[in-house]
Parts: C-alpha cells; structure tokens; sequence
C-alpha cells in the first residue's frame, strides 16, 4: 500500500477495502464539463469514496480527462443514461449510492452531509435535495428556484418528496440491488421518476436543503418553449410513461448538450 498526494492506491497483491460511498457519474463526451464535478468531489471532506465514470463510447478527451483523478472507468455499450447509471450501480462496492452529474458542482461538505444522514437515520433508503442553475437563461433559473422551494415546503409539511434529480439522488445500494437496479427498458425518467417509486416501497426517502450542487443550465438555451414542448413534455415525460406501459423506450431522443 503506498500513499501518494494524499490517495491510497494498493498493489495487485493487496484487496482494496470497500469505501463507504461509491459515486456514480454518467458521461458521453464531457471533455468540457467533466472537470466541474471530478474537481468537486476531488475537494471533498469526506475521503472514504471511489468514483466511477460511466461512459457511453465517448469519442472525446473524456476518458483521458478521468485518468487524472483516480477514477475508475467503464465503457457502457448501447448506452443511455439509465443504463449507464446501472453499470455503475453494478460495478460500486460502497454501501451508500451517490448520483452525479459531469457538468454539476458539489460543495466540499456533500458527501459528508449524505453520510451523516444515512449514519443518523437507519430508515432512509434514498436521499436528495434541492439544487442551483448556473449558466442558464433567467427563466430557466427562475423555475429551478421555485420548483425547489416548492419540493422543500411540501417536505417539510408532509414528510414526502415530490422530486428526486438523478444529479443529487443518493441510495443504500443493497436496497436498490433487491429490487433489481435500474430498469434499463427506461430512458429519460427511469434514473429518477422510477428509481424513487420503486424505493418508496421499501423505505424512507429524505430531502435535505443542505445538499444543494450547482448544475450548468446548457440543456435549456434551446429556447423556453423548445424546452417545455419538446425536451420536458415529449421526450421526458411523455417517453417515460410510454416506456413505462410497453416496457420499452419508444421515443429515442438525445439528451440536450
């Protein structure tokens, strides 16, 4: 075992304990966004993590750029993002599942907070919370700020989550494997409407308004009404419940860049 700038890393000969969390991120050719989150969570408080990049054939810098972090990497093929989050869930070993995005800041106390909260709560299976758009036009920040406050005013007088965003969605990883992962049929929706249903069933699911990332409004410069109509309405809620109904995506789309 050798110590090197603070990171552990182990020889062949020796098995590398499981980390307490293991994160997640789903990538498709981010060379431009990757760093935000891989330097966040380099900057983490909490150290007992491994970090996995889920890459979907990036044909890009993407997988250079991973190396620089002492990330692990897993090709992903036929990917979209359910199944790309999937791999990830198979290839962790931490007892708790954090959901990452490539393009999305995490303060430096987030992982430490998610540990926190499932160490002081045994009934919480899932956990999320609120979040902040950057880099976005106004109204897309607008609705963010309000949609949150929403989901957190009716947290605190309920006890239920309306929402969960894949990019701030953390799980006992166990209890998701019970219940089978991912649904892979599923595309758009799958790694955050069907995740949370299914893990209703088998526990609690918290909000915290101290896990707040911030995340690149790039996906909503295509206009307020091509965003509504087209990306929310059609591609994501639409395909979802179909995909849902058939059991399998029927919309294909590419997800905003």
């Amino acid at each position: 075992m050798v110590a090197e700038n603070n990171i552990t890393k182990y020889t062949e000969k020796e098995t590398m304990p499981s980390p307490k969390i293991s994160v997640v991120i789903p990538a498709y050719n981010e060379e431009k966004y990757l760093t935000v989150a891989l330097d966040s969570f380099k900057n983490q408080t909490f150290k007992d993590f491994e970090l996995i990049i889920a890459d979907g054939g990036s044909t890009d810098r993407t997988e250079k750029i991973t190396q620089k972090y002492n990330a692990k990497f897993i090709t992903v093929k036929n990917s979209n993002v359910v199944r790309a989050r999937d791999a990830g869930l198979k290839a962790a070993r931490g007892e708790i599942l954090v959901g990452a995005d490539a393009d999305t800041f995490y303060p430096p106390n987030h992982l430490a907070t998610i540990f926190k909260k499932y160490e002081s709560d045994g009934e919480i299976v899932a956990l999320t919370g609120a979040a902040k758009m950057v880099n976005g036009p106004w109204w897309g920040v607008l609705i963010w700020d309000w949609t949150y406050k929403i989901i957190a005013l009716f947290y605190r007088l309920t006890g239920k989550v309306l929402y969960a965003p894949a990019y701030n969605l953390s799980y006992r990883r166990e209890k998701l494997l019970e219940l089978g992962g991912y649904d892979t049929e599923l595309d758009f929706g799958g790694d955050e409407l069907d995740v949370t249903r299914r893990l209703k069933r088998v526990g609690k699911i918290a909000f915290s308004e101290n896990l707040c990332p911030r995340t690149d409004g790039r996906r909503y410069k295509v206009g307020f009404f091509t965003f509504l109509f087209k990306h929310a309405l059609f591609y994501y809620s639409l395909n979802y419940f179909l995909a849902r109904y058939f059991h399998k995506s029927l919309i294909k789309a590419k997800p905003v860049r």
